[in-house]
């Protein structure tokens, strides 16, 4: 039944990889799962075993989402924008008071209120910072250069994803890369996607045991740091408000989406 669960949440965290601006490290946060994946991610190769048996239904599931759900989630943005963004809207905010909690479980330490600021500051400012052209594919062959591109590319997306907040899509978009990757994923371009799934693998590993370091060290302050992050991720998806029919979907999307995130935290 565990093994159930952990696969459609991972499923969840692949959706949210797929759409710009939503952090599947956030959409870790909100499923409450986000430490353990951390830890069992940078530890792996102490206890191999007992980490397999937890990250690989999470990471089955967030793969079966992305595969599944790519198209599903390409229409729902571009035929219900302002209903599928306040729903992960939704999911974010209710995921706060859990996050909120734990952000206190130590004596509160006046001082990390500005790491939550800094933090907030630059999703916030990312919120403004256009992407280019999303329709551009830079490469559609693999060559050296789109080999060393993709894995950097890879590489900086995964990093963005472990982190919640920042959206490792968007990061993808900034790079010119999403349009390439998406179109690889949907076509089974499998040349294309072995450099990117190298550069996602050394990012992902190299960037959890940075996390899971700091978790274990500064518990509070690295807690608070995420929190400005999971607030500041509102900024950047916000796609502004409805009129008539739109507003009324919108709002029930952001309360199914709000209670939803809190059933499951």
């Amino acid at each position: 039944m565990e093994n159930i669960r952990n696969f459609f949440k991972g499923m969840l965290i692949g959706i949210a990889n797929v759409i710009p601006g939503v952090s599947g490290g956030t959409m870790a946060v909100v499923l409450n799962i986000y430490d353990k994946l951390i830890s069992y991610i940078s530890g792996f190769f102490k206890d191999w075993k007992k980490c397999l048996a937890f990250l690989l239904p999470i990471g089955l599931g967030a793969g079966a989402g992305i595969l599944l759900f790519s198209k599903l989630i390409k229409m729902l943005m571009t035929d219900y924008p302002i209903q599928t963004n306040f729903f992960f809207i939704g999911l974010i905010v209710g995921s706060l008071p859990l996050l909120f909690k734990k952000s206190l479980e130590q004596k509160f330490n006046p001082l990390n209120i500005i790491p939550f600021i800094i933090t907030l500051g630059i999703l916030i400012f990312m919120a403004y910072v256009a992407p280019p052209d999303a329709s551009k594919v830079m490469f559609t062959a693999l060559s050296y250069k789109a080999f060393l591109y993709l894995c950097i590319g890879g590489f900086i997306g995964a990093a963005a994803m472990v982190v919640p907040g920042i959206s490792g899509s968007f990061i993808l978009l900034l790079m010119g890369l999403y349009t390439t990757i998406i179109n690889a994923i949907a076509e089974f371009n499998i040349p294309l996607l072995i450099p990117v799934a190298i550069g996602v693998a050394i990012g992902i590993i190299a960037t959890t045991k940075a996390i899971n370091t700091l978790l274990k060290r500064y518990p509070q302050t690295t807690y608070f740091a995420i929190l400005g992050l999971v607030v500041g991720s509102i900024f950047t998806i916000f796609p502004g408000f409805g009129v008539g029919i739109t507003a009324i979907t919108a709002i029930v999307a952001l309360i199914v989406g709000f209670f939803t995130a809190y059933l499951l935290g």
